[in-house]
């Protein structure tokens, strides 16, 4: 059946969602290492599962890790004075980020608050438009997933500072590559038998509203419509996306969701059959809608971006600024390092030294992040052989 040129606007805007949120977390997070020198940093030899060589064979440059080699002299950091604060997204890394939280308990006094998050995910206060009963505490080590940061860059830092004059942070923000992101949440919600029980009740194309009166697209528009003058060329001309963007992707939805097909008794699939059995195309297609527009029960691929905006804008404009009143610039107290999982998935020992030095700097030895790390690679290579379920 020969393609409309319809759908062939509706595809390109939905894979033109996907380069746009790549072009933003390549030139949010790629500065990482970039003025270093090309050489590596430790011995990295081990045993490389034959699936990662196949991916890394791919002469896809933009799967490349930025080179990092430890400073010479790291920060003196006494992680008792310091909340630490390890953000993902669905598919960013939910084993990964429990995995970075016990490498810092394990080698500190620091305490986890032995809770699945922080605060509660994707949820916001309905005026502040910030996430909603923040309370973190120095000395301890937090793990969150799929905030909502809609509010404005002071706000936010006041609350990610929980309101405590004294208080320093540092998050470590969890991202992946759009593209990655979008055929791993397709292939980990296709799988059989059904992995995570939610994908036979979602409803993928419902018009969602937070407190029954904000869209999702309201509340990401401001981000997205905002100049970005250091986002490839993307500004008040040409933004992220238009509110005639996600009127099209609705559009879309409703076209592949429980339509005929020529496929009797397709019309009441529900989510999961219809990643099972849509063509591959079409199912990335819907599976990618949900993961752009229903905020409230999914929406991360758009959240992800939102959120490495914001805490960019924090670094850089309140940098110099005292968002608190107590005459220590908001930029000295909250510090962010922003990781793909992709780099984790190609070097894993790398990425985990990396992540050592920032978090903790020279509160533990050269040494111990070594065998830190060592083990983190082995326990991964072991995941990838036996087929861990989670590793998509």
């Amino acid at each position: 059946m020969a393609v409309t040129k319809k759908k062939k606007q509706l595809l390109s805007l939905i894979l033109g969602c996907i380069l746009l949120l790549y072009i933003i977390n390549l030139n949010y997070i790629s500065h990482v290492g970039d003025d270093q020198p090309q050489q590596q940093a430790y011995d990295i030899d081990g045993s490389i599962p034959s699936q990662l060589l196949r991916a890394s064979n791919n002469n896809n440059p933009h799967r490349e890790v930025p080179p990092y080699t430890p400073p010479d002299q790291l920060d003196e950091i006494n992680p008792q004075d310091w909340i630490y604060l390890i953000i993902h997204y669905h598919k960013t890394g939910h084993d990964l980020s429990r995995s970075l939280r016990d490498f810092i308990t394990n080698s500190t006094e620091l305490h986890s608050n032995g809770e699945e998050n922080a605060f509660a995910r994707r949820h916001h206060d309905q005026y502040t438009k910030c996430p909603k009963d923040v309370d973190m505490r120095r000395s301890m080590i937090y793990v969150q997933v799929s905030p909502n940061f809609f509010c404005d860059i002071k706000t936010l830092a006041v609350e990610l500072l929980s309101h405590k004059k004294k208080t320093k942070i540092k998050i470590i923000h969890l991202v992946r590559n759009p593209f990655s992101m979008a055929i791993s949440n397709f292939n980990y919600h296709s799988a059989y038998p059904v992995i995570e029980p939610w994908v036979m009740t979602a409803q993928p194309c419902a018009q969602e509203k937070f407190f029954g009166v904000q869209s999702y697209p309201d509340l990401l528009l401001p981000t997205f419509l905002q100049q970005q003058q250091d986002m490839g060329g993307v500004g008040p001309n040409n933004p992220v996306m238009y509110p005639d963007d996600f009127n099209a992707l609705s559009d879309r939805c409703h076209a592949l969701y429980q339509n005929s097909f020529n496929r009797a008794g397709s019309e009441k699939w529900n989510y999961y059959n219809h990643l099972r059995h849509l063509d591959p195309t079409q199912g990335v297609e819907l599976a990618t809608i949900q993961m752009c527009s229903s905020g409230i029960n999914g929406g991360d691929l758009l959240r992800m971006a939102n959120n490495i905006i914001k805490l960019k804008e924090i670094e850089q404009q309140l940098a110099q600024e005292d968002c608190t009143g107590t005459g220590v610039p908001c930029g000295e107290r909250i510090h962010t390092l922003t990781l793909s999982l992709d780099w984790f998935i190609q070097d894993p020992y790398g990425m985990t030294i990396r992540f050592l030095d920032f978090a903790l700097g020279n509160a533990i030895t050269k040494g111990e992040k070594i065998r830190i790390a060592q083990r983190y690679r082995q326990s991964y290579y072991r995941k990838v052989k036996g087929g861990d379920s989670h590793i998509t």
